[in-house]
């Protein structure tokens, strides 16, 4: 048994990779393209945050016009 940073790991535990294993892919490589509805939902997202933060300099523009 090997100890790592006080825990102790058995031989059960540890995965021997070998040229004979193949390796299994990694969930990230089987992501599927954006789908029309979340292409939807990010441009509109886009849009209200920009909208939002254009909205939010008018007022600041107009407060600071009203000030004498």
């Amino acid at each position: 048994m090997e100890t790592v940073e006080g825990q102790i790991i058995e031989e059960r535990d540890i995965i021997d990779v070998t040229p004979e294993q193949p390796e299994k892919e990694c969930k990230t490589c089987k992501q599927k393209k954006i789908t029309k509805e979340q292409l939807v939902m990010l441009f509109a997202s886009f849009y209200i945050l920009f909208a939002a933060i254009y909205g939010t300099i008018k007022i600041v523009k107009e407060i600071i016009n009203l000030i004498p």
